[in-house]
């Protein structure tokens, strides 16, 4: 018995290029429209046609909601401020690749290419209307740590609420220190998940430093 040919393979799409969410930062401090970032990212990355296409759609709904303003206000804030471009940017491939798969999907069941499209946007908008919680809740973590930094100095500790809500990563880290210039591993106090509770405060005498924070410290040294 004869097996059935494999189906036809997806000519690649550019999208994973490793480089391209740095290029995709880059345009979405820059840019000046959607429809112009993809169309230069295209032609850098030589993507094909509907690569771009999907990726213009993404980047039309990012742009027209950018994260909101909060003003940097130290050295956290300025770290945080880099991390959530990062994050910006590779929701927006990781995006495209979605919206070009339900093109895919799409038109193997004969739908058109707008309709799925469309269909893929909206999910799209709820995931990202998550991003933008993130994004914020990092922001918001960082000035907490920039105010502290400036009443307590550059080394600050962490402090966790403990009861039954409380997270293994905040538990672990609750005691311990870190440099307000420079992110433990886990991210900053009230940014480690959703609804974290952690604040900083100054330290605390003779508290280890949690992993991550100091590694640049560590090298200057």
């Amino acid at each position: 018995m004869t097996a059935p040919a494999p189906p036809p393979q997806q000519p690649p799409s550019g999208l994973d290029d490793p480089a391209l969410p740095l290029a995709v930062a880059a345009a979405l401090v820059t840019a000046t429209s959607a429809a112009t970032a993809a169309a230069t990212l295209g032609a850098s990355f030589a993507l094909p046609a509907g690569a771009v296409s999907a990726l213009g759609a993404v980047l039309t709904q990012v742009m027209q909601h950018p994260p909101p303003v909060t003003g940097v206000i130290g050295a956290a804030s300025a770290q945080t401020a880099r991390v959530n471009l990062a994050r910006r940017a590779q929701y927006v491939t990781a995006a495209a690749t979605r919206v070009l798969g339900a093109v895919t999907e799409g038109r193997a069941r004969g739908e058109p290419a707008g309709a799925a499209i469309s269909a893929q946007l909206a999910r799209e908008r709820r995931y990202y209307e998550q991003h933008q919680a993130a994004m914020w809740n990092r922001a918001r973590a960082a000035g907490q740590t920039d105010m502290a930094a400036l009443e307590h100095g550059h080394l600050l500790g962490w402090n966790t609420v403990r009861d039954s809500r409380t997270s293994a990563e905040c538990r672990a880290a609750d005691g311990k220190n870190y440099y307000a210039s420079s992110m433990p591993d886990i991210g900053l106090p009230g940014a480690v998940h959703p609804g974290c509770r952690c604040f900083p405060s100054a330290p605390h005498p003779g508290a280890r430093l949690l992993a991550g924070s100091g590694k640049r410290f560590a090298r200057a040294a």
